[in-house]
């Protein structure tokens, strides 16, 4: 089905990034250290993805179970209604996006990013929501994106081991901090997307190690 899927979207496809993209699908079969994945994190003036709009992408390449940080990347994206209010939250001011790049720059980039890697992401509907809410507004039509969600990775640990927890402890730092790894800065979309990757690397330990799990195998735990 996500085979069709592709094929049927290629056709729709017209820009040579975005062809490229769709054709180049990351492989489920492999185990973990031998994947080629992609951690990913946004900042958004807000929550809804039909009406705020992206500020922020950072991302950092996880190959064959180790994080690549020399090809982590950030960029600033210049949102058309401004930041708002939710400069408060991510610190991110309308004169510090001068020169930024526009959406569709940003798009691109990351869709190069991308290519052949599944995506890792921590509450990554929300991410997805915003990258569909772009390629339909950019490219006329929906983008296949296969995903690896932290935060439901740990709710589905937590409840197998049959703990009761509040919702809060399921985000980011909270779930980092059980696994006894560092704190960056929140809301920074870098160092999000860079404790999302670590965090990832702890949970594949604690499920049952790089070598004997499978990209598919994970992704079951974040369903």
């Amino acid at each position: 089905m996500a085979r069709l899927n592709r094929l049927l979207l290629s056709v729709k496809a017209k820009q040579p990034h975005v062809k490229e993209y769709i054709a180049a699908a990351g492989d489920f079969t492999v185990a973990f250290n031998q994947s080629k994945l992609l951690a990913v994190d946004l900042e958004m003036t807000g929550l809804n993805a039909k009406k705020h709009e992206v500020i922020s992408m950072g991302w950092v390449p996880i190959d064959n179970g180790e994080i690549v940080v020399a090809q982590a990347a950030s960029l600033l994206i210049c949102p058309e209604r401004g930041v708002g209010d939710s400069a408060v939250i991510h610190g991110i001011h309308d004169r510090d996006l001068t020169g930024a790049l526009s959406m569709e720059q940003g798009m691109a980039h990351l869709l190069k990013a991308m290519n052949g890697r599944i995506l890792v992401a921590h509450h990554g509907a929300l991410d997805i929501a915003f990258l569909q809410q772009a390629a339909r507004r950019l490219y006329g039509h929906k983008l296949p994106f296969e995903l690896i969600d932290t935060l439901l990775i740990e709710a589905t640990r937590l409840s197998r081991q049959g703990e009761h927890f509040n919702k809060q402890l399921l985000r980011l730092y909270p779930s980092c901090t059980r696994y006894g790894l560092p704190h960056g800065n929140t809301h920074n979309a870098l160092s999000d997307a860079l404790a999302t990757a670590q965090l990832l690397l702890a949970q594949v330990a604690a499920i049952g190690g790089a070598r004997h799990l499978s990209i598919k195998q994970i992704m079951k735990y974040s369903r």
